[in-house]
């Protein structure tokens, strides 16, 4: 808490990085926690922070279009899995456009491109998980989302790609949606 000229403690917010102790050995990390690269094609890693409620935004840049897929999951996501393999994540694969959950990837967008930044918009109060190209928005891709979730970033290529999170410690590319909190922290 900081102190102002009257007493006043005002909170000062902790923002997520990815955790090191919640992600595959097969991820390494790097930029205080913020970069992820991954060396095989089941992996993911979680944040430090998990939400129930409110609505977070936060974006993601990668090095390659090959294998990263971006976007959140519950603590029983294995993960020795990319993000979206299971019915407990679900994510976006900006290369091909698609959507994943369960392993199953529908149609969602059209494929992007390397300079892409993706957002992602969750809304816990309404259980939605909504992604963001370049500030334009893609749409709701799932719904039905509850208990704490958290930010996943993963691959499941065969390349080895870098994945950089930005959860609101640098100023962000685009401004998030109407409602929706600049980043994810406590």
């Amino acid at each position: 808490m900081l102190g102002g000229s009257f007493g006043l403690m005002l909170p000062v917010k902790r923002y997520a990085t990815l955790n090191p102790a919640d992600k595959s050995s097969t991820i390494t990390l790097s930029g205080g926690a913020l970069i992820a690269t991954c060396t095989t094609a089941a992996s993911k890693a979680r944040s430090t922070i998990g939400k129930s409620s409110g609505k977070w935004y936060w974006e993601c840049t990668v090095s390659t279009l090959t294998g990263p897929t971006l976007g959140v999951a519950t603590s029983a996501a294995p993960v020795t899995t990319y993000p979206g393999a299971e019915a407990t994540s679900w994510a976006f694969y900006d290369f091909n456009g698609k959507k994943y959950s369960g392993g199953v990837g529908d149609a969602y967008n059209a494929a992007g491109s390397l300079s892409d930044v993706v957002g992602v918009a969750l809304d816990m109060d309404n259980g939605t998980i909504a992604f963001y190209r370049n500030g334009v928005a893609l749409g709701v891709a799932y719904s039905g989302l509850t208990g704490v979730i958290f930010a996943a970033v993963g691959n499941s290529g065969s390349t080895t790609p870098t994945i950089t999170v930005n959860f609101g410690t640098a100023p962000l590319a685009y401004a998030p949606p109407a409602g929706f909190n600049y980043g994810l922290y406590d």
